[in-house]
């Protein structure tokens, strides 16, 4: 699979997706800030597009044999291999400062757990990036028409994805839309429909980026109310004496 995909990307379509995706990252990466910076799942070239992230100790984790499964520094050559499954990261509890699912949901057998396990590793305050491809979209619907392309997974609805973000204590920060040409295989369609992106009407739309925020619920203790105690009516005033006058 990893073979047809790395062959897929050097066709018109594959590099249109990949101009498309990386886009929108650059765009998204460059605002979020910290120290580790996480890519869960292997879908592009390795660690290319993690370049504009200002983020220095960038991680790609990927299967076993997967040649993405590497440590990324900050001039972007790998120094180590991480070898990890996105259902199980191999991270502390709060330790990471950003997550990168890029089409990992569509990948795997149990997305709510790719996303638990994301909102653990996070930090608070942490961003979780979100690439997906829209069900019902020509990209979408190309799974019914003939054979399966590569890209083709169990794709997940906007709507569903923000329900599960907003369960797991996510603010949801930006939604941007993208792929509004139809995945042709012809460059001439492609030229032919560039008008397309320049339009980009939401129906037409094939994928989706969303940033998401770990929000973090600060618990302060309430005082307890003091009971109210009966004021006596004279109480400022000086009391009576029982002595007698001289």
């Amino acid at each position: 699979m990893q073979t047809d995909m790395d062959a897929w990307w050097q066709s018109k379509t594959g590099a249109y997706l990949q101009k498309q995706e990386r886009a929108a990252l650059d765009q998204a990466l460059p605002t979020i800030f910290g120290y580790y910076l996480v890519q869960a799942g292997c879908w592009w070239s390795l660690g290319g597009v993690l370049e504009s992230s200002p983020i220095r100790t960038r991680v790609v984790v990927g299967a076993a044999g997967t040649p993405s499964a590497t440590v990324v520094g900050a001039a972007g050559t790998p120094s180590a291999t991480v070898v990890g499954d996105p259902l199980y990261l191999p991270f502390q509890s709060d330790a990471v400062d950003a997550v990168l699912l890029p089409h990992t949901l569509e990948r795997v057998s149990e997305p709510e757990q790719v996303l638990r396990e994301a909102e653990r590793v996070l930090r608070g305050e942490g961003h979780l990036i979100v690439l997906g491809f829209h069900p019902w979209s020509a990209w979408g619907m190309r799974r019914y028409l003939g054979p399966a392309p590569v890209w083709s997974g169990r794709f997940l609805r906007l709507a569903r994805l923000s329900e599960w973000l907003t369960v797991l204590g996510f603010e949801t920060v930006s939604v941007r839309h993208l792929l509004f040409r139809p995945p042709w295989q012809q460059r001439s369609l492609l030229v032919r429909s560039a008008f397309l992106d320049r339009l980009a009407w939401r129906l037409l739309a094939g994928a989706y980026v969303i940033v998401a925020r770990k929000r973090v619920f600060s618990m302060t203790p309430l005082m307890a109310r003091q009971r109210a105690r009966p004021q006596r009516a004279f109480g400022s005033m000086v009391k009576p004496t029982t002595r007698g006058l001289p």
